[in-house]
Order: structure tokens, then C-alpha cells, then sequence
């Protein structure tokens, strides 16, 4: 109580100046100091990991031969996870067009040993837009879509799960193509891509801001994988080609060439998926 005195006379002794500067860092540090406080007064029956992913699906012609590849990469080292390609002779082309992504993946564990109904969690991140696609692995059934923000929020896009079976996890992926903005955002201007989930509630709980933990990358691609096929592989694209017809080379003259991601890095797997 006398820390509380002492802070709020030396408050009152400030300029006014000095008071708008730091009633200003205090309205910063709330949100991220409140997650912790409130984890200090309930036990936490829902944990919250996140890890950042780009996924690139593109080709590299050299000579008479044409590679098409998958690329999985940590976003934040730009560390290659996992990478799966095919050199095939020129005149024949993935059915895929060439895109690339950048994924959010959450990782959702019920730390009790009850069931959890009614799950909703907002996330907010530069990484997400109105193009953000929702994937879920197969043990929940969930949907998601992004709020219309009021003039003084932030958008925020809203995932609701039915129900996460008691001392159980699963993986929610937030999967958004990467544009003009985004490839800017993160490749010109190496600005940061943060997440934020200002709430989760369900029928067990009320509405509060969780703590969201950074988990390592690979080891929410192989929880992925385990709850996707059973044994720890990874669920990924297969390659497949087809025969170009001998008009098809002009169609596609006219349609705008992808730009390629940087180059990944190659990293040690001890490495590849801390950030």
C-alpha cells in the first residue's frame, strides 16, 4: 500500500508534461503486462503457442529443365523447414498456379481434464486480412472470420472451435496469400509480423486476455503432422504435372510472371525452428 502512495504522490508532483508521457507508456505496457497478472489470479485451462511460417508453391527453370517445388520456412529466421521438389524437362507444368503464403499456426492445449465447448479467441496480426483462410487438423470442427473493427480497434479475426476434447491439442492455421502489402511489409520494409489475441472464452470461462507463448516452429509442425495422419508425417502437397498443349505456352505469356520469395537460409535443426 505504501509503494501505491509513494508512486501516486510522485505523480502528482510531475509536470503536466511529464504526466501525458507516462500515462502514455503506461496505456502501452497494459496489454501485454495484463496476460501475465491475470494467469497469476486462474489457473490456466487453455495454453496458446504460436510459431510464423511462409509457404511458397513456384518453379526455377535452368537450361532445359524446370524444378517445381513446396518451400515451408520459418518466417522470422526465413530458416527452410521443409522442402519437397521435382525437376521435370520443360513443356510440362504443375496444374498449381504459383503462389506463396504466410501462415500463422496456434497451437490450442486444454490443460484440464475436462472438455472445453464454445471456444472463441480473437487474434489480431498484420499478417492477417479479409483473404485469411482458416485449416484445422482434423479433431475439431472450427470456423473463423475477421471482425469489422469500430473506429477505435483494431480488425481482429475471430475463431470459434465447438469443442477441444479434455488433456488434448490442436493446431489452427491462419493462412493468407502474399500480396503486394504484405510482401513489402515483411521483405522491403523488414518490418516485424507480431500477433496479439486480446481474448479467449468458452462455457468454462469467462472472456480474459491469455499469455501467448512463442513455440518453436518444428515442434508444431510435428504435433500437426501426429494429429493429421496419425504417425508423424506431415500431411504436405504432392507434386503433379501435366502435358502443356501446344497453345497453352502463349496463354501463359499473358498472364502476370510470379515473383519468387528470397532465397531461404539452410539452418541446423536446432536451429530452423527457434524464434
Amino acid at each position: 500500500m505504501k509503494i501505491l502512495q509513494t508512486c501516486w504522490h510522485w505523480f502528482w508532483r510531475q509536470s503536466r508534461l511529464n504526466k501525458i508521457i507516462t500515462l502514455g507508456l503506461f496505456a502501452v505496457a497494459v496489454p501485454f503486462v495484463l496476460p501475465t497478472v491475470v494467469s497469476w489470479f486462474r489457473p490456466t485451462i487453455i495454453k496458446v503457442g504460436v510459431a510464423f511460417y511462409t509457404y511458397e508453391r513456384a518453379s526455377l527453370s535452368e537450361g532445359t529443365t524446370t524444378t517445381y517445388f513446396f518451400e515451408k520456412r520459418n518466417l522470422v529466421t526465413n530458416c527452410s523447414l521443409r522442402r519437397i521438389e521435382e525437376t521435370q524437362p520443360k513443356g510440362q507444368a504443375p496444374i498449381a498456379n504459383p503462389q506463396s503464403w504466410v501462415i500463422l499456426k496456434l497451437l490450442l492445449e486444454n490443460a484440464s481434464d475436462q472438455p472445453i465447448t464454445d471456444l472463441r479467441l480473437g487474434v489480431r496480426s498484420p499478417a492477417l486480412s479479409p483473404a485469411t483462410q482458416l485449416l484445422t487438423s482434423p479433431n475439431v470442427d472450427a470456423t473463423g472470420h475477421m471482425d469489422t473493427p469500430s473506429r477505435d480497434t483494431r480488425p481482429a479475426y475471430i475463431i470459434s472451435i465447438a469443442a477441444i476434447a479434455p488433456a488434448t491439442s490442436t493446431v489452427i492455421s491462419l493462412q493468407t496469400p502474399i500480396d503486394d502489402r504484405l510482401r513489402r511489409f515483411i521483405y522491403e520494409d523488414h518490418r516485424t509480423v507480431t500477433v496479439q489475441v486480446p481474448f479467449v472464452s468458452a462455457d468454462q470461462f469467462r472472456e480474459y486476455p491469455p499469455i501467448v507463448a512463442r513455440t518453436n516452429a518444428i515442434k508444431i509442425l510435428n504435433r500437426e503432422g501426429l494429429l493429421r495422419t496419425g504417425d508423424g508425417r506431415e500431411a504436405d502437397e504432392t507434386l503433379t504435372t501435366t502435358l502443356m498443349q501446344p497453345d497453352d505456352s502463349g496463354a501463359s505469356n499473358k498472364v502476370t510472371p510470379y515473383q519468387l520469395l528470397p532465397k531461404s537460409r539452410t539452418c541446423s535443426e536446432g536451429e530452423a525452428g527457434v524464434w
